[in-house]
């Protein structure tokens, strides 16, 4: 499939007691956050996959990696989950498999579905199709004008939505295009300045997206952001990270400005970071934020922004919270150690973990409802 859905280290004994114990000190040091709801679990074990909150409180999960260590074709299926009775029932088939996609909620309600992969040694999809929860079922989409997966999909301010770099499966890209709702077709947009897949992105409260990160090449990272400017319509340069990274999250905040989450320097155990970094729009530079109670990534689906403005981190053994530049841990999630799962806001200020695998890539079925 990809080395973003196959990269797996052997599991480590001394690592869980770590973390355990680092996620404990980091809860003493205030109240201790609410038990989580547990006994959640998927129709089948997931990872790489997406969860999207639709209109009337209900969460879409899409397709990802369904046999462990991600061996064989991805997920064709896809779940909703009801926060009011607390279950997953079956969802509408998709016209074709997907893990490292991209899903977004479009203004309508609607949620369109992007490339990834269809399997194991399978070339990305350029294809896309659009989930209609009123009528339960998905919709062709028309197709990108390059195969992509591990891109990012942001939702603009106006309601389209722009594609930005990935993998064509052989190739990092520097391509991007936007998707028109209104019209249900792709267009060219100006390209990445630089190749980048497994990067960060997020819309900032101007307007403009921030993107961060990512691996240009198969053995290379690179430690440079851009900001897409749509009004413009091109890119800009934005300042550069702490380090050259990928397998990252970026989350919008209050004050306009992003926070950039975890990620990995290298292809390496030792190489997961648990720091963080804020980027300032005005002065369009990075700086040091606070230190998470683990190290973090392959969370790109993982990061959610609440109605509040607080930033959920899920993913590895835990969850914490981002709010006023400080990091509340809330402990450990029940499951296993989660990478590439995703998460959803619920409409109560709750957020559902769904899935990931291990650092084995055993896959788990199994999902949380947090209260942070």
């Amino acid at each position: 499939m990809s080395g973003r859905l196959r990269d797996a280290h052997r599991s480590s004994a001394v690592w869980l007691i770590l973390a355990a114990v680092t996620l404990a000190a980091g809860c003493a040091a205030g109240d201790p956050p609410p038990p989580p709801a547990s006994g959640l679990t998927m129709a089948v074990p997931r990872a790489s996959h997406t969860a999207t909150p639709l209109p009337g409180g209900r969460v879409l999960i899409v397709g990802g990696c369904v046999v462990d260590h991600c061996d064989g074709a991805a997920g064709a299926d896809s779940e909703l989950f009801d926060p009011v009775t607390g279950r997953f029932t079956p969802g509408a088939p998709l016209s074709v498999p997907r893990a490292g996609h991209t899903a977004t909620a479009l203004a309508d309600g609607r949620v369109l579905v992007a490339g990834g992969f269809s399997g194991e040694r399978q070339p990305p999809l350029a294809g896309a199709e659009v989930y209609d929860p009123a009528a339960g079922r998905f919709e062709p989409a028309g197709a990108m004008s390059q195969r992509r997966a591990e891109h990012t999909a942001t939702r603009l301010q106006d309601g389209r939505v722009l594609i930005a770099g990935g993998t064509n499966g052989m190739d990092t890209l520097a391509g991007a295009e936007i998707y028109d709702p209104a019209t249900g077709r792709f267009s060219a947009a100006a390209e990445l300045p630089g190749r980048r897949s497994m990067h960060g992105a997020t819309l900032l409260a101007n307007g403009q997206v921030l993107v961060a990160g990512g691996r240009s090449a198969r053995d290379r990272l690179v430690d440079t952001a851009a900001v897409y400017d749509p009004a413009a319509g091109s890119w800009r340069a934005a300042g550069r990270l702490d380090a050259p990274k990928y397998k990252l999250a970026v989350a919008a905040l209050p004050d306009g400005g992003a926070l950039v989450v975890g990620g990995q320097t290298a292809d390496d155990r030792q190489a997961r970071l648990s720091r963080t970094e804020l980027f300032d729009p005005r002065s369009g530079t990075f700086r040091p934020g606070p230190t998470m109670s683990e190290p973090r990534y392959k969370i790109s689906d993982a990061v959610v922004t609440l109605a509040d403005g607080r930033v959920v981190i899920a993913g590895g053994y835990g969850a914490e919270t981002y709010a006023d530049g400080a990091l509340r841990a809330l402990g450990t999630v029940p499951g296993p150690e989660r990478q590439f799962p995703a998460a959803a806001a619920l409409p109560d200020g709750r957020v559902l973990i769904t899935g990931g695998y291990d650092d084995r890539t055993y896959l788990t079925a199994t999902a949380v409802v947090i209260r942070p």
